[in-house]
Protein backbone atom coordinates (compact mmCIF):
# COMPACT_ATOMS: atom_id res chain seq x y z
CA UNK A 1 0.00 0.00 0.00
CA UNK A 2 2.53 2.12 0.74
CA UNK A 3 4.51 1.47 -2.18
CA UNK A 4 1.29 2.26 -4.45
CA UNK A 5 0.99 5.50 -2.51
CA UNK A 6 4.89 6.11 -3.42
CA UNK A 7 4.45 5.47 -7.04
CA UNK A 8 1.36 7.83 -7.07
CA UNK A 9 3.08 10.74 -5.70
CA UNK A 10 6.13 10.19 -8.00
CA UNK A 11 3.96 10.12 -10.82
CA UNK A 12 2.05 13.39 -9.98
CA UNK A 13 5.18 15.03 -9.26
CA UNK A 14 6.39 13.58 -13.21
CA UNK A 15 3.08 14.64 -14.47
CA UNK A 16 3.27 18.43 -12.67
CA UNK A 17 6.71 18.66 -13.82
CA UNK A 18 6.10 17.81 -17.97
CA UNK A 19 2.86 20.19 -17.07
CA UNK A 20 5.65 22.96 -15.91
CA UNK A 21 7.82 22.27 -18.88
CA UNK A 22 5.71 22.44 -21.48
CA UNK A 23 4.10 25.83 -20.32
CA UNK A 24 7.98 27.17 -19.85
CA UNK A 25 8.67 26.31 -23.50
CA UNK A 26 5.19 27.73 -24.64
CA UNK A 27 5.42 31.40 -22.57
CA UNK A 28 9.58 31.29 -24.28
CA UNK A 29 8.03 30.88 -27.43
CA UNK A 30 5.50 33.12 -27.20
CA UNK A 31 7.93 35.80 -25.33
CA UNK A 32 10.58 35.24 -28.21
CA UNK A 33 7.65 35.60 -31.43
CA UNK A 34 6.61 38.97 -29.33
CA UNK A 35 9.96 39.95 -29.33
CA UNK A 36 10.48 39.34 -33.14
CA UNK A 37 7.30 40.93 -33.90
CA UNK A 38 8.50 43.84 -32.57
CA UNK A 39 12.00 43.80 -33.33
CA UNK A 40 10.43 43.53 -37.34
CA UNK A 41 8.26 46.44 -36.87
CA UNK A 42 11.16 48.53 -35.59
CA UNK A 43 13.29 47.38 -38.72
CA UNK A 44 10.94 46.98 -41.16
CA UNK A 45 10.60 50.69 -43.33
CA UNK A 46 7.92 53.27 -42.52
CA UNK A 47 6.21 54.40 -45.89
CA UNK A 48 4.07 57.66 -45.55
CA UNK A 49 1.88 58.30 -48.34
CA UNK A 50 1.25 62.66 -48.87
CA UNK A 51 -1.87 63.22 -50.86
CA UNK A 52 -0.36 66.20 -53.33
CA UNK A 53 -3.58 67.28 -53.93
CA UNK A 54 -4.51 67.78 -49.99
CA UNK A 55 -1.46 69.33 -49.72
CA UNK A 56 -1.81 71.99 -52.06
CA UNK A 57 -5.21 73.07 -50.36
CA UNK A 58 -3.96 73.10 -47.08
CA UNK A 59 -0.90 75.36 -48.42
CA UNK A 60 -3.25 77.37 -50.09
CA UNK A 61 -5.12 78.17 -46.87
CA UNK A 62 -2.64 79.94 -45.39
CA UNK A 63 -3.36 82.45 -47.97
CA UNK A 64 -1.02 85.71 -47.97
CA UNK A 65 2.19 84.96 -45.87
CA UNK A 66 3.57 88.20 -44.77
CA UNK A 67 7.22 87.44 -44.45
CA UNK A 68 9.52 90.81 -44.55
CA UNK A 69 8.86 94.17 -43.12
CA UNK A 70 10.78 97.21 -44.00
CA UNK A 71 10.58 100.80 -41.92
CA UNK A 72 11.57 103.71 -44.80
CA UNK A 73 12.27 107.26 -44.43
CA UNK A 74 11.77 109.39 -47.70
CA UNK A 75 12.01 113.51 -47.63
CA UNK A 76 10.20 114.39 -51.37
CA UNK A 77 9.44 117.74 -52.78
CA UNK A 78 6.31 118.91 -55.01
CA UNK A 79 6.06 122.30 -56.33
CA UNK A 80 3.73 124.10 -58.94
CA UNK A 81 5.72 126.60 -61.11
CA UNK A 82 5.16 129.20 -64.16
CA UNK A 83 7.22 129.86 -66.63
CA UNK A 84 6.68 133.12 -67.07
CA UNK A 85 6.43 134.09 -64.06
CA UNK A 86 8.77 133.89 -60.76
CA UNK A 87 8.18 131.19 -58.16
CA UNK A 88 8.43 134.11 -55.36
CA UNK A 89 5.05 135.57 -57.11
CA UNK A 90 3.05 132.50 -58.34
CA UNK A 91 4.74 129.56 -57.26
CA UNK A 92 3.57 126.52 -54.87
CA UNK A 93 6.39 124.17 -53.17
CA UNK A 94 5.80 121.82 -50.18
CA UNK A 95 8.69 119.24 -48.86
CA UNK A 96 7.42 116.54 -47.07
CA UNK A 97 8.76 114.19 -44.57
CA UNK A 98 7.06 110.75 -44.53
CA UNK A 99 7.84 107.12 -42.77
CA UNK A 100 6.29 104.44 -43.85
CA UNK A 101 6.00 100.54 -43.71
CA UNK A 102 6.24 97.89 -46.51
CA UNK A 103 5.35 94.44 -45.97
CA UNK A 104 5.92 91.93 -48.76
CA UNK A 105 5.14 88.33 -48.84
CA UNK A 106 3.98 85.73 -50.72
CA UNK A 107 0.19 84.65 -51.84
CA UNK A 108 -0.28 81.54 -51.69
CA UNK A 109 -3.71 81.63 -53.36
CA UNK A 110 -2.07 81.60 -56.57
CA UNK A 111 -0.16 78.14 -56.12
CA UNK A 112 -1.77 75.61 -58.49
CA UNK A 113 -1.78 71.80 -58.46
CA UNK A 114 1.06 71.96 -61.22
CA UNK A 115 3.22 73.94 -58.85
CA UNK A 116 3.37 70.94 -56.34
CA UNK A 117 4.62 67.49 -57.43
CA UNK A 118 6.35 64.48 -55.76
CA UNK A 119 10.20 63.14 -56.72
CA UNK A 120 10.60 59.55 -56.73
CA UNK A 121 12.59 59.84 -53.49
CA UNK A 122 9.73 61.54 -51.27
CA UNK A 123 10.82 64.64 -51.88
CA UNK A 124 8.06 67.10 -52.36
CA UNK A 125 8.67 69.85 -55.10
CA UNK A 126 7.28 73.36 -54.55
CA UNK A 127 7.35 76.26 -57.21
CA UNK A 128 5.67 79.02 -55.35
CA UNK A 129 4.49 82.21 -56.50
CA UNK A 130 7.03 85.06 -56.61
CA UNK A 131 7.20 87.53 -54.13
CA UNK A 132 5.19 90.41 -53.73
CA UNK A 133 4.74 93.63 -51.64
CA UNK A 134 1.33 93.38 -49.88
CA UNK A 135 1.14 96.36 -48.09
CA UNK A 136 2.84 99.90 -48.50
CA UNK A 137 1.64 102.66 -45.95
CA UNK A 138 2.63 106.01 -44.43
CA UNK A 139 2.44 106.57 -40.47
CA UNK A 140 0.64 109.99 -40.31
CA UNK A 141 1.64 110.53 -36.86
CA UNK A 142 5.88 110.55 -37.96
CA UNK A 143 4.88 112.27 -41.12
CA UNK A 144 4.81 115.80 -41.46
CA UNK A 145 5.47 118.78 -43.79
CA UNK A 146 8.76 120.39 -43.07
CA UNK A 147 8.41 123.32 -45.02
CA UNK A 148 5.76 125.41 -47.53
CA UNK A 149 6.65 127.97 -50.05
CA UNK A 150 3.83 129.99 -51.60
CA UNK A 151 4.07 133.39 -54.33
CA UNK A 152 2.39 136.12 -53.31
CA UNK A 153 -0.13 136.23 -56.00
CA UNK A 154 -1.63 132.80 -55.19
CA UNK A 155 -3.67 130.90 -52.85
CA UNK A 156 -2.30 127.64 -51.83
CA UNK A 157 -3.13 124.44 -53.75
CA UNK A 158 -5.03 122.52 -50.58
CA UNK A 159 -4.32 119.14 -52.52
CA UNK A 160 -1.20 119.77 -52.67
CA UNK A 161 -0.24 117.79 -49.39
CA UNK A 162 -2.55 115.17 -50.59
CA UNK A 163 -0.21 114.53 -53.74
CA UNK A 164 3.20 114.70 -51.32
CA UNK A 165 1.58 112.01 -49.42
CA UNK A 166 0.69 110.04 -52.35
CA UNK A 167 4.14 110.34 -53.71
CA UNK A 168 5.85 109.68 -50.24
CA UNK A 169 4.08 106.37 -50.41
CA UNK A 170 5.15 105.46 -54.02
CA UNK A 171 9.01 106.60 -53.37
CA UNK A 172 8.99 104.31 -49.76
CA UNK A 173 7.68 101.23 -51.86
CA UNK A 174 10.57 102.38 -54.65
CA UNK A 175 12.91 102.44 -51.54
CA UNK A 176 12.02 99.29 -50.27
CA UNK A 177 12.15 97.50 -53.63
CA UNK A 178 16.03 98.57 -54.48
CA UNK A 179 17.03 97.63 -51.04
CA UNK A 180 16.00 93.89 -51.80
CA UNK A 181 13.05 93.59 -49.80
CA UNK A 182 11.82 91.12 -51.98
CA UNK A 183 14.78 88.60 -51.80
CA UNK A 184 13.95 88.48 -48.27
CA UNK A 185 10.12 88.39 -48.62
CA UNK A 186 11.05 84.70 -50.87
CA UNK A 187 14.12 83.55 -48.72
CA UNK A 188 11.96 83.76 -45.23
CA UNK A 189 8.39 82.15 -46.72
CA UNK A 190 10.89 79.60 -47.87
CA UNK A 191 12.05 78.86 -44.49
CA UNK A 192 8.38 79.32 -42.68
CA UNK A 193 6.49 76.80 -45.24
CA UNK A 194 8.96 74.25 -44.93
CA UNK A 195 8.49 74.53 -41.24
CA UNK A 196 4.63 73.98 -42.17
CA UNK A 197 5.28 71.49 -44.81
CA UNK A 198 7.27 69.13 -42.09
CA UNK A 199 4.41 69.72 -39.19
CA UNK A 200 1.91 67.71 -41.50
CA UNK A 201 4.68 64.93 -42.43
CA UNK A 202 6.81 66.50 -45.49
CA UNK A 203 10.01 65.63 -44.48
CA UNK A 204 11.89 66.55 -47.68
CA UNK A 205 10.98 70.33 -49.61
CA UNK A 206 12.22 71.07 -52.81
CA UNK A 207 11.78 74.90 -53.96
CA UNK A 208 11.80 75.46 -57.54
CA UNK A 209 12.36 79.00 -59.19
CA UNK A 210 12.01 79.69 -62.54
CA UNK A 211 15.52 81.48 -62.66
CA UNK A 212 18.49 79.05 -62.98
CA UNK A 213 20.79 79.21 -59.60
CA UNK A 214 17.89 79.74 -56.98
CA UNK A 215 16.72 76.33 -56.21
CA UNK A 216 16.47 75.11 -53.01
CA UNK A 217 16.20 71.36 -50.82
CA UNK A 218 15.10 71.76 -47.45
CA UNK A 219 15.10 68.98 -44.73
Amino acid sequence: MQRRTLLLILGGILIASAVAVSTGVLVWRMAKRTVSEQVAKVLAPQEKVIDVAALVTQVRELNRLETASMHVMHVGRVSQTYKLVPNALAGDEITFLAEGDVIAGIDLAQLQPQDVWRSPDGTINLRLPPAQVLVTRVDNEKSRVLNRDTGVLRRRDVDLETRARQHAEENIRSEALKKGILKVASESGEKKLAGFLHTVGVEKVRFVSSAPGQNGLRN
